[in-house]
């Protein structure tokens, strides 16, 4: 697999041999249980070709591979040949790619280091970069081995995931998911599991994103919806994200005043949205969030000019202002854009110094392009505590 690479006694063949005689080779070791007739070949290999050209082209390369590829150690020949057949002596001591996969059944004698050589075998398509003009039988018979060898190469993943989830390796569990999902991208087993995966080492949040994004793209492409099964699943994570995340699992809050109060590290997640072409949307959005938490303590930190200022685009958060803007006497200043900025920022900060504080932005690709800004300062200023997700 991947560019064919034929080697005798460590001497490279490729050049000695030409591109039909390793077809011939390939065809050959994919006839898994024997004899490939003369006529079968002929018919792969040279089908524009008149009957005596053809089988003529099939001796010689008969010939080519028979005098490259000597006898092995104990002196059994590569080929056997008669009059009417072909086939590759079962006898013959060698090694090839295709035949270890092929091989391959799940059996409780497993080890993960055999599971990753057999991985490793997959290094690229069968016979990669080879297309045979006029040959569009043998071409037929190439495309359907490649995705036959992809049906083997996720059979081997799976086996190996079973092997890391008896060790309780998620990590390694998820990793080998994505790379059957890149094959097999709509395998709802897999987005299952994977889900699952996430919820067992804590990853509650990549579950939800991971869903989401699955959900879109499947809509996006094929025009349906997740199975039941898949949306129970992501409506069961969500809702103990929620409960043990987010609103409902707010601890003790520290104190400002006070060192002596515990902090509560599992923190808050906001999930926020946004709006292209409306200014301050993105951070409008999470105000409101956080203003919904009902937790005074959080907003505490901003005197009332602060308070005002993010007021302007959430009027929500005057709510916890002791003075309201509009009966204070000569209170009149434009707000301008690096007030409402800094105010957020500090918020932020201050939240985060007690809190671990993860935003989950939805739609990200809507990002206002204030908000957007803004999100691109935060992300450089890698404040503690605070993450920020993008779906």
């Amino acid at each position: 697999m991947g560019k064919s690479k034929i080697e005798y006694n460590g001497e490279s063949l490729q050049d000695k041999l030409g591109s039909k005689a390793i077809a011939l080779i390939c065809l050959l070791a994919l006839k898994e249980n024997g004899y490939l007739s003369r006529e079968k070949i002929v018919g792969y290999l040279w089908p524009d070709s008149n009957i005596e050209a053809a089988r003529y082209n099939l001796r010689y390369n008969l010939w080519l591979i028979k005098k490259n590829i000597g006898s092995d150690e104990y002196g059994n020949s590569f080929l056997n040949v008669d009059n009417e057949f072909c086939c590759i002596n079962k006898k013959y001591d060698f090694k090839c790619d295709i035949l270890e996969v092929m091989k391959f059944k799940p059996s409780d004698n497993d080890s993960v280091e055999g599971l990753l050589k057999l991985k490793r075998l997959f290094r690229g398509d069968l016979l990669e970069g080879c297309f045979f003009k006029k040959c569009e039988e043998f071409n037929d018979v190439i495309l359907f081995e490649r995705i036959n060898f992809e049906r083997y190469k996720v059979k081997i993943l799976k086996r190996l995931i079973d092997l890391y989830e008896n060790e309780d390796l998620f990590d390694s569990v998820i990793e080998v998911i994505k790379e059957i999902l890149e094959i097999e991208p709509y395998d709802e087993e897999m987005v299952l599991k994977l889900m699952d995966t996430y919820v067992k080492c804590g990853k509650r949040v990549a579950a939800i994103t991971y869903y989401n994004n699955y959900s879109n793209g499947l809509a996006g492409s094929l025009g349906i919806s997740p199975s039941n099964e898949l949306k129970k699943k992501y409506n069961e994570i969500k809702a103990l994200a929620n409960k043990d995340l987010c609103y409902d699992r707010i601890d003790e809050y520290k104190n400002i005043s006070g060192s002596d109060k515990k902090v509560d590290r599992m923190g808050f997640v906001i999930y926020s949205d946004c709006l292209k072409y409306i200014e301050y949307f993105w951070i409008a959005d999470v105000l409101d969030k956080l203003v919904k938490l009902d937790k005074e303590e959080i907003f505490s930190c901003l005197n009332n000019k602060e308070l005002w200022d993010l007021g302007y685009i959430q009027f929500s958060v005057l709510k916890f202002c002791s003075e309201q803007p509009d009966i204070i006497q000569g209170y009149r200043r434009e707000v301008i854009d690096v007030c409402i900025v800094n105010a957020f920022i500090k918020l932020l900060k201050h939240i985060c110094e007690r809190q671990n504080l993860t935003i989950i932005i939805k739609n990200s690709s809507n990002l206002d392009n204030i908000s957007a800004n803004v999100l691109a300062y935060l992300k450089r200023l890698q404040i503690n505590e605070l993450k920020l997700m993008e779906e």
